[in-house]
């Protein structure tokens, strides 16, 4: 099992002071005896990096145990107020036990007196509170950092998806399809061409309006949903068949825009939608999610790269996001997306 450490620095700051700390502490203590001779020197000072590093391992423990405690970011301050009177008590311990090597255990001619007790110990307490404030400053710095890259990382994946949702607007294929469906029914039927020509508008103003939004409520991504899969109905006529059945309180929930508009595409070009084998769709939610089924029925050829290019960002948006994750499972013959909902507007810049 692996022992859960202040923070991953720790060691790192630790071995930038322990040479420093270990000279003040043995001419505190023992004077300009262990400077006598460059083989009293090393040897003395060998002995005391190893007793404080030592000691300092389970300071760092004990640092450890009560940073998971109180990890928040807002909770500085009484962390460090927990923190370091438990470190200046523990100091006691270590420098009673410093003076017992050098006065019990190890036979030299160097040993600390008594008197130099207290001013060893109000060391030990200097050099631990710096020792502290430098892992705190450490451990914040990083979560900063990681802060800053997720940020970053976020804006470019809400990016990303503005780019796909404008690949959208204007793909070339799906055009065509809808031009080409248009054309047909003017000559057929002026009213259901009437219609679909709505539809298409109201789709394609969803596509610009939608651009530089972060979250939009359900009702309207489901709106451009009725309106996409009419567009698709019309072109595919039975060889499709859909339903959206979500209960009217979840309508004020959130999510990103254009995410229906990524897995309603994923779904219709990658799957063979025909009359002899049709393409069931289903949107329904619970209070959490959005649920996606489809019957499973993959082309052997087809645009798979770009169309996995949109959900793999979708899903990569919603993990930066730091939402539940989306989840894909792909059972029997059905493939089902689930879409965590939001509650709240999220913002970044």
């Amino acid at each position: 099992m692996a022992i859960k450490r202040y923070s991953d620095k720790e060691q790192t700051v630790f071995l930038w002071v322990i040479l420093p700390y270990t000279v003040v502490i043995n001419f505190m203590s023992l004077g300009d005896c262990p400077y006598a001779s460059l083989s009293r020197f090393f040897l003395y000072t060998g002995v005391t990096m190893v007793y404080f590093f030592s000691g300092y391992f389970i300071f760092g423990l004990v640092g450890g145990y009560i940073h998971r405690k109180i990890p928040n970011s807002q909770d500085l301050l009484k962390r460090i107020g927990l923190m370091l009177p438990v470190f200046y008590c523990m100091n006691i311990f270590l420098m009673l036990g410093f003076f017992a090597v050098y006065n019990h255990i190890v036979v030299s001619p160097c040993a600390p007196g008594k008197n130099e007790f207290l001013w060893v110990f109000l060391f030990g307490c200097f050099a631990s509170t710096v020792i502290t404030f430098l892992n705190e400053g450490v451990v914040n710095w990083s979560k900063w950092k990681n802060a800053v890259t997720e940020t970053e990382q976020l804006k470019s994946a809400y990016q990303k998806s503005k780019l796909y949702g404008l690949k959208g607007q204007i793909n070339p294929h799906f055009l065509f399809n809808c031009f080409n469906s248009l054309s047909s029914l003017i000559s057929e039927n002026e009213e259901q061409a009437e219609l679909f020509l709505n539809e298409m508008t109201k789709v394609h103003r969803y596509l610009l309006r939608t651009d530089d939004e972060q979250l939009v409520e359900l009702k309207e991504e489901l709106k451009f949903a009725r309106s996409y899969l009419h567009l698709i109905a019309v072109r595919f006529g039975a060889a499709i068949q859909y339903d959206l059945n979500v209960p009217a309180e979840l309508m004020e929930k959130q999510l990103p825009p254009l995410s229906l508009q990524v897995i309603l595409e994923n779904v219709i070009y990658t799957n063979i939608v025909s009359k002899s084998q049709p393409l069931f769709l289903l949107i329904s939610a619970d209070p959490d999610q959005l649920i996606i089924r489809n019957s499973l029925q993959p082309k052997t050829m087809c645009e798979e790269g770009t169309m996995q290019e949109g959900l793999d960002n979708l899903i990569t948006k919603y993990r930066l996001m730091g939402q539940q994750e989306i989840q894909v499972e792909e059972k029997d013959a059905e493939r089902v997306i689930t879409l965590p909902l939001f509650n709240k507007p999220l913002s970044f810049q």
